[in-house]
């Protein structure tokens, strides 16, 4: 029962977000922006202790009986944290059909942080399929929040049924792990298996990684995203975009490279043409977008391709670009939705509301701009650096087609990113009042901006947090 000490701020954070969904049916509807601020509140605490487990190490680092507290996992935390409070942000400025049940929208968006912060520590599939499943539940309930929007529905039925599916063959895969191995704790003895891999334990593997797979929306197992994205209320889907993507990476470089490593199982090809069909697809299917929201998406999507090549390398070089990149990705995705929350406030989210949207609102044109570039991987932005070392990464493993199509899907993304600043910047406005900004939502792209400029121009300090967050206990 010690180890449970490890897991202070996730059993902290899950009774906040329990109290707030109890006051939701106490609080009156018009108050509700009180509950959003409670959730705030609430991520703010988790972060602080998440702080104190930095900054003693000897009494909040360690290894639970199902679960292991080190630093690689305290920094995905940090970047779920901070992805579930500037998903929060926009909650509060963006547009909503009716302000009920805002309590439990936060409660929700927390709930589904505490079951990401699991399961980057989980070190039994018990308690990753647990894991798991607390992400998905509050995931479905939040894609259809918007209940009088019809998009909002079939987006939440799509995921849903995908969802479950993804469930059912990931639980066959745990089954099957028992029966090869006799139990389901990863960090016992493996090496016979992982040595001499069992058709039977093989198999297991294989459709545990598409439960794992689903969550990160690695190709093929993608299809709810589009319809999932633009349904969902958009902060919602920035939140989506985010942190499950980070928790699923985390989780894949814990089991696929240090417990089961995937070269001990002859998959490395198969993981680098999952990886390379994963971007390709997103870039691909991106250029045929004209909703905002589902340009992001099948963006979002690309963007996992390429934080795959860490997990191909499975090298430390690897594994550092893997963070990197997830950092540069929380704040240059963040922003270009906090961007389209603004717009989309008032013109909706298809690609002609950015019509002369730089004659009308310059700053907020520059950000989206800005934002776009990093994700493209152009210098100095935060966007290249954390290419650089994941391409760097695929070189020094040989993995020279793996580095081509990057660089390849690189340059493609440059053209349906740059489509919406010509649309910004080269069409004429449609009207001419300004894009407006609540406070909070100038607060969410004034932390996503200094993000994208800070690992990019000045990246040293960030760099040594990161190389020391790179290590795993087991």
């Amino acid at each position: 029962m010690d180890g449970l000490r490890l897991l202070t701020p996730e059993f902290v954070l899950g009774t906040l977000a329990f109290l707030i969904l109890l006051a939701d049916l106490w609080i009156p509807a018009k108050h509700g922006k009180v509950l959003f601020h409670l959730a705030l509140l609430s991520t703010a605490v988790g972060l602080g202790m998440l702080g104190l487990s930095f900054s003693a190490p000897a009494f909040y680092q360690g290894v639970g009986s199902l679960w292991v507290v080190d630093p690689l996992s305290l920094f995905f935390k940090v970047l779920i944290l901070a992805a579930t409070m500037l998903s929060l942000f926009l909650a509060v400025d963006a547009k909503r059909p009716d302000d009920e049940h805002l309590g439990s929208f936060g409660a929700l968006m927390l709930l589904s942080a505490v079951g990401m912060m699991l399961l980057v520590s989980s070190v039994d599939l018990l308690l990753i399929f647990l894991s798991l499943e607390l992400i998905s539940i509050p995931s479905f309930i939040l894609t259809g929040f918007e209940r009088g929007d019809r998009k909002s529905s079939e987006g939440a039925i799509k995921y849903f049924l995908f969802g479950a599916f993804s469930t059912a063959v990931t639980v066959f895969g745990i089954s099957l792990f028992y029966g090869a191995t006799g139990g389901t704790h990863l960090l016992k003895p493996l090496t016979h298996y992982v040595d001499a891999p069992a058709p039977l334990f093989l198999l297991a593997c294989l459709m545990m990684l598409v439960g794992f797979a689903f969550k990160v929306s690695m190709a093929p197992f993608h299809f709810w995203v589009p319809d999932a994205y633009e349904g969902a209320p958009t902060p919602v889907t920035a939140f989506l975009s985010v942190a499950p993507k980070v928790a699923g990476l985390a989780m894949l470089l814990r089991v696929f490279t240090r417990l089961i490593p995937h070269a001990s199982l002859d998959l490395t090809a198969l993981f680098v043409f999952l990886a390379v069909l994963t971007m390709t697809i997103g870039n691909l299917t991106a250029l045929w977008q004209t909703n905002i929201k589902r340009l992001l998406a099948y963006s979002s999507i690309a963007q996992a391709g390429y934080m795959l090549i860490g997990f191909v390398t499975a090298d430390t070089l690897g594994r550092e670009g893997v963070l990197l990149y997830a950092l540069a990705y929380l704040f240059m995705n963040m922003g270009a939705f906090a961007v389209a929350v603004a717009v989309g406030n008032e013109e909706g989210y298809e690609l002609q509301a950015y019509d002369g949207l730089a004659q009308r609102s310059f700053g907020l044109s520059m950000l989206m701009t800005f934002f776009l570039l990093s994700l493209s991987g152009i210098p100095p932005m935060a966007g290249f650096l954390g290419k650089f070392y994941l391409f760097a990464a695929a070189l020094k493993g040989h993995f020279y087609i793996l580095a081509f199509a990057a660089v390849l899907n690189s340059v493609i993304s440059v053209y349906y990113y740059m489509r919406v600043a010509y649309h910004m910047f080269f069409r004429p406005a449609r009207t001419q009042a300004p894009a407006k900004t609540g406070l909070y939502l100038y607060s969410s792209l004034a932390i996503a901006a200094a993000g994208v400029f800070a690992v990019g121009l000045y990246p040293e300090p960030l760099l040594a947090v990161i190389r020391s967050s790179a290590a795993m206990i087991p």
